[in-house]
Order: structure tokens, then C-alpha cells, then sequence
């Protein structure tokens, strides 16, 4: 019975805007909803994370086919992450298992963003360029939410807040898209030089992307 219908879906994202737009909707989805788990590393939120991370695996046989070795790059990563977020739920999983996770997470995410700026700099219509230009731009925040989470386990109190385990993980995306944004709402705060740099860093790129992406798009 559910064959047919998923033959379609296959077959639908094989087209690469129709893989851009689908890439699209569930980063929305994951950035809206991770916030909303209470406990990020429950078996609920991992069941999340693993239809989040196979959702954009679907996606990546149209946007990689120029690019093979990319592609097994982000394949292995993200059935990486999936397999680590499994264990990491056995009562008896070693204390490192969590930052193993952490980085496969932020190397698949690295992997998708240079996948996508291949995609926008490549000679292909301008709707594909825009929904890939899109797509990098939410990747970034949620890469650097993986990097303040990371620097605050290994200098703890680089951020005001007293979670730092892998389970505050949506803060940190939450602060990230903030910063990148450029609101500032000013409830969380990095208070280690790192921290700060990243966040300095973060709010350059998140002015500079859309001016440069639009300057590229009225340029032609």
C-alpha cells in the first residue's frame, strides 16, 4: 500500500529544486520544533533528530550528483549521528559518546553547506540558486549552534547559562539564530573570549549573507 506513494515521493526529489525546497522544509521543521522537545536527548527527541537527519538524506541524490565522494561523505556522517544518538539512549554508554555525536552533527552540517554553496555558485536557475542560498543560510545557524555548545563543554561558564550538557542543545540554536539574526534579545550571553568571537563572527555573516546573495541576484 505505501509502495506506490513512496515511489512518488522518490521520484519527486530527485528534481533539484524540489530537493532544495524539501531540504528547506525540514530545516524549518527542525529549527520550529527542536525548541519544543523538553528533553533533547530522550528517546522522543532522538526518533526527531533521526527523521530529521534521513529526511535530508533523501534530498542529497539530486543536489549530488556531480559529487559523489561529497555524497557518501554525508551519508556515512548522517547514519553516524543516527547510530551515535542510539547508543547514547543505553543506560551503560560511555561518557564521550555524547561529543562524538556532537561533532558527526556538525561535520554533516559542514558537509550540506559546501554541498549547497556548490550548488549556488553552478550554472543553474535562479530558483534553485535561491533556495540553495535559502537552505545555507539556515545551515549556518544551526552550525554554530553546534559550535557554542561544543566550546561551552570544554570551557564551561562561556556562556550565562546553567545548562551544559547536549540535552540544551535547542538554547543554543535558539541563541544562534538570535545572534545570527542580529536581534540580540540579550537572555542568553557569551561571556568567555571564544564564545564572544564566535558570536561576533556569526552576526558578521548573518549581515553579509543576504547582502551578497541579493547583490548577486540584482547583479544578473
Amino acid at each position: 500500500m505505501l509502495r506506490k506513494p513512496l515511489t512518488h515521493f522518490q521520484e519527486t526529489v530527485q528534481h533539484p529544486h524540489h530537493s532544495l525546497g524539501f531540504l528547506l522544509l525540514t530545516l524549518i521543521f527542525s529549527i520550529v520544533f527542536s525548541p519544543l522537545m523538553i528533553d533533547y536527548q530522550s528517546i522522543a527527541g532522538t526518533v526527531f533528530s533521526a527523521l530529521m537527519i534521513a529526511s535530508m538524506v533523501l534530498s542529497l541524490q539530486a543536489l549530488t550528483e556531480k559529487s559523489p565522494r561529497l555524497r557518501r561523505w554525508l551519508k556515512v556522517t548522517g547514519i553516524a549521528i543516527v547510530v551515535l544518538r542510539l547508543l547514547a539512549e543505553h543506560s551503560i554508554s560511555p561518557p564521550w559518546l555524547p561529543l562524538f555525536t556532537l561533532i558527526a552533527s556538525m561535520l554533516f552540517n559542514l558537509g550540506m553547506m559546501v554541498m549547497l554553496m556548490g550548488h549556488l555558485f553552478s550554472k543553474q536557475p535562479e530558483m534553485e540558486k535561491l533556495l540553495a542560498a535559502i537552505n545555507f543560510y539556515l545551515l549556518t545557524g544551526v552550525t554554530f549552534s553546534y559550535l557554542y555548545l561544543m566550546t561551552n563543554l570544554f570551557s564551561p561558564g562561556s556562556f550565562d547559562m546553567p545548562a551544559q550538557s547536549i540535552s540544551s542543545w535547542p538554547d543554543y540554536l535558539y541563541f544562534s539564530f538570535v545572534t545570527l539574526t542580529t536581534l540580540g534579545y540579550g537572555d542568553i550571553l557569551p561571556l568567555s573570549s571564544l564564545a564572544q568571537s564566535l558570536a561576533s563572527l556569526e552576526a558578521v555573516i548573518g549581515v553579509l549573507s543576504p547582502t551578497v546573495m541579493i547583490a548577486r541576484f540584482v547583479g544578473k
